[in-house]
């Protein structure tokens, strides 16, 4: 049975958002980001209950992941990394670190890191940062998400790789869907249809829940709508 809803998050703000420090490899936080995600912990719905944790694995959204998400972790909820959800671009910022780096970072102690691709922070291959591959890397998790059990499965990730994950790029001229806030949230249901119809809506309930404060992409999204429109 796949999870009745699917609650997508960004994560909060990081130091490459500040005055486009792109050059930073994997940020961490900064202190407002890292507000944000106390204030995220605060004002997400406790119902439907959340079931399932899955992050990217760039240290900016696990950090997202456990803070805002903090009493869920530590109720039990498990938490997976999943590699496709990582961002979009090859920019420093958007590249992420070695298991190995990662598992000696005090604050991601107990979490499991062993199913991470030896090559998820190449930039090559099927992680790319070209259209096509990035609009098969999203059908991608959205068949993984899909396939879960869970009723209701939160994946927290990133601006620009939201916009292919939630089709809003569709690559044929569209206007690109309105951009994410840091820790903004919205839920999403799968489309009826047969096992290889792997898109997905936004409930009505999200979509009340946000009315009035849809921003514009930030440069470095729109930078990749247009590189997507080209294509």
């Amino acid at each position: 049975m796949s999870p009745k809803i699917i609650t997508l998050v960004r994560h909060g703000q990081a130091h490459n958002n500040v005055d486009g420090k792109y050059y930073l490899h994997d940020p961490y936080l900064t202190p407002l980001g890292e507000t944000q995600c106390h204030e995220l912990s605060n004002k997400f719905p406790p119902k439907p209950a959340v079931e399932l944790l899955v992050s990217s694995p760039l240290k900016r959204t696990i950090q997202t992941t456990l803070l805002g998400f903090k009493k869920l972790v530590e109720s039990g909820v498990k938490l997976e990394l999943l590699a496709e959800l990582q961002e979009a671009s090859e920019l420093p910022c958007d590249t992420g670190s070695s298991r190995r780096v990662l598992e000696k970072e005090g604050m991601f102690k107990g979490l499991d890191f062993s199913g991470l691709p030896e090559d998820w922070t190449s930039k090559q291959g099927k992680w790319a940062p070209d259209p096509d591959l990035l609009r098969e890397r999203a059908r991608v998790v959205r068949k993984w998400l899909k396939a879960r059990s869970e009723s209701h499965v939160v994946a927290v990730l990133h601006g620009g790789f939201l916009q292919y994950l939630t089709e809003d790029w569709a690559g044929h001229g569209d206007l690109p869907g309105p951009g994410w806030s840091n820790t903004e949230f919205r839920s999403y249901v799968f489309v009826d249809g047969g096992e290889d119809n792997v898109s997905i809506v936004e409930t009505e309930e999200s979509k009340k829940r946000r009315k009035g404060t849809e921003k514009p992409l930030g440069r470095t999204e729109m930078k990749q709508f247009e590189k997507v429109v080209r294509n």
